[in-house]
């Protein structure tokens, strides 16, 4: 049977292809990548004829397809297991972190966008609802790390982390500065090699979004 076959868009932009990436390399289950570039007429021709929803990421399994981030998830952690926490509290609370991230802070979303090129350039101003998404986020991460002592949100990786992975990168890209905690566990997340191995990916990349690119700087 051919390997599980991966299909995600720009490494560079894509925050919902990051995340099952990471998940399905820390879970050790050997696949195989394809990258589409987003927003061109490749991508709106070819995703149709392999993705239920017509999106990346989306997950070939043979004949078969898995097309969202939470979902690919969710079947690693079905094949393997240590991608959520084992106490059933704490696998809900995780559940229910990760699909926070998958679902929520639009404004976070909207007004930083993933750019990995990006480093340390602050926006000139945030929008209140950015301000709140971030605290709310805080809120969220703190009291997390302070129930299970780190170093990750329930103590080992998980897909909870995966999930927050990209959003670390935009503290990283828009210079957003974190209470020490937060900031530590937000630079622990874009260390580990899961990670790395996704970034030096995105710095391979030579394709490029413009409005991405320049009108966010």
């Amino acid at each position: 049977m051919s390997l599980p076959h991966l299909i995600l868009g720009n490494a560079v932009y894509s925050s919902w292809s990051m995340r099952p990436y990471l998940v399905l390399k820390r879970a050790g289950i050997e696949f195989t990548t394809e990258f589409v570039p987003l927003r061109t007429d490749e991508f709106r021709d070819y995703l149709p004829t392999v993705s239920p929803l017509g999106l990346v990421p989306v997950l070939k399994l043979g004949s078969d397809a898995i097309g969202d981030s939470l979902a690919i998830s969710e079947w690693a952690a079905e094949e393997v297991s240590g991608l959520w926490p084992k106490d059933p509290v704490k696998r809900a609370q995780a559940r229910m972190l990760a699909g926070q991230m998958h679902a929520g802070f639009m404004a976070i979303r909207s007004e930083m966008p993933m750019n990995l090129r990006r480093y340390a350039e602050p926006r000139e101003e945030l929008d209140d609802a950015v301000v709140a998404d971030i605290s709310k986020l805080c809120q969220a991460w703190g009291s997390a790390l302070s129930k299970s002592g780190g170093p990750f949100l329930f103590g080992d990786w998980s897909i909870a982390d995966a999930f927050y992975t990209p959003v670390a990168t935009r503290f990283q890209s828009y210079d957003i500065s974190l209470p020490p905690e937060l900031q530590m566990y937000s630079e622990r997340l874009l260390d580990q090699p899961e990670y790395l191995a996704w970034k030096a990916i995105a710095d391979a990349e030579d394709w490029i979004i413009e409005d991405v690119d320049q009108n966010f700087f």
